[in-house]
């Protein structure tokens, strides 16, 4: 297969789960854990670092909520060949309501101009369902009630990726950051009081949730990020490489050795992707060597150049409110002993503050936020030891850490 074509397979900048499929993409078969995902009834939440497949993986839940896997509107049903056909028995049709809160907050000056999109976004929700809006001046919270109240139980899915996108934007402003928060309570809030409404409430991000003001609204959802059974349901594992990029592989393996890609033979594929793990793999969620992962876009890069260059893919330029995170994450560390610590590739936390800790909190462990946006990863599996083990995943993110290292200004 020529270059031009393996590269028109590549699903770069397409998220969307139905595109991907009535295009031919790869699509990397995820719908195992979406079948996990979408058993549960109680509302779950999920983080992982960027461009790591977590609004793909919402898509997929959206159509299946949608369609099901039965065929549909005369043509196959999307899910057809893929894990979750012969899982799937639900036979109930939702209203799901899918708000990508990255793009709400795209542009946007202000919180109250994000708050006024949310609403826009639910109030157009209610209008293409023929439910009936509030009279008066609309508020998130009023509308939501209103709304759940016309709804039969079990009726509504609910779908909020990258939940956090706009406290990220606004982290450095105060006021911008509380009323934040208080759309986050809102929101969380009418999950927890109206949990019956819910067939599903998803939610999805980089950072934890926790001490973001909302009290005891959230207290009802279940944090999957570090579970086993969900460890592997974002990234691609190597044998998803072999099965999904059989070809891009062998292109690029040819590349390297310099020979046509019908000359490659097993062993060239398995010593170029151990290549690519040294570079774009090594994410771990549960600390198990089974589940690692390499990051999905710094893969489709690199396929996507001609050379097959082994070099940094990943970037946080266009994340400004991360950026700025990070900066005060790392102004609070040690940064001589921190470069230590990543020459020895082992860096020690306390198991509470990284699975309970909000970089939005002044007390909150920078080491938790590092491991959150993908610096760091977990080194092995958690264990009734207090504190767990945490390390670069790959030459990519250790290089990144480092120039962040470098560029703080008492390393100036």
């Amino acid at each position: 297969m020529e270059f031009a074509d393996l590269d028109e397979k590549l699903p770069m900048g397409e998220q969307d789960f139905v595109t991907l499929r009535q295009k031919g993409m790869v699509y990397v078969d995820k719908t195992r854990f979406v079948y996990q995902i979408a058993r549960k009834r109680r509302p779950i939440i999920i983080t992982r670092p960027r461009l790591c497949g977590k609004s793909t993986l919402q898509s997929t839940l959206e159509e299946l909520f949608l369609h099901g896997v039965a065929p549909y509107d005369g043509h196959d049903s999307y899910f057809k060949g893929l894990a979750i056909e012969e899982l799937w028995q639900d036979q109930g049709k939702y209203l799901v309501l899918r708000l990508n809160f990255d793009e709400l907050t795209c542009n946007c000056a202000t919180a109250a101009e994000f708050k006024l999109r949310v609403l826009d976004a639910v109030s157009a929700f209610c209008r293409a369902h023929e439910l009936s809006l509030p009279n008066k001046e609309l508020k998130l919270g009023r509308l939501f009630r209103a709304m759940l109240k016309q709804l039969n139980n079990q009726s509504l899915v609910l779908l909020v990726d990258e939940y956090d996108a706009p406290v990220l934007q606004y982290a450095s402003a105060p006021a911008e950051l509380a009323a934040c928060a208080e759309l986050l309570r809102t929101l969380f809030g009418s999950v927890k009081i109206h949990c019956d409404k819910f067939r599903c409430a998803f939610f999805t991000g980089i950072t934890r949730y926790q001490d973001l003001g909302i009290g005891t609204a959230d207290n009802n959802l279940t944090d999957w990020t570090n579970d086993a059974a969900l460890a592997a349901c974002c990234g691609d594992t190597r044998d998803e490489l072999k099965q999904y990029f059989a070809d891009h592989l062998r292109y690029a393996a040819s590349i390297h050795a310099g020979c046509a890609p019908e000359k490659i033979g097993k062993a060239q594929i398995e010593a170029l992707l151990d290549q690519m793990a040294a570079w774009y793999g090594g994410y771990s969620f549960d600390g198990s060597p089974h589940h690692k992962v390499f990051s999905p876009w710094a893969v489709l890069q690199f396929f996507k150049d001609d050379g097959a260059t082994l070099q940094e893919r990943w970037s946080l330029e266009t994340d400004l409110g991360l950026q700025q995170l990070l900066t005060h994450a790392l102004a609070r560390l040690d940064l001589k002993q921190l470069q230590a610590k990543l020459v020895a590739g082992d860096i020690a936390v306390s198991k509470d503050l990284l699975v309970k800790s909000a970089p939005f909190n002044p007390e909150a462990n920078p080491y938790a936020l590092l491991c959150q946006v993908g610096f760091l990863t977990l080194r092995e599996p958690f264990s009734a030891d207090s504190y767990v083990h945490l390390t670069c995943p790959n030459e990519e993110s250790r290089r990144a850490l480092s120039r962040m290292v470098a560029q703080q200004p008492c390393h100036q």
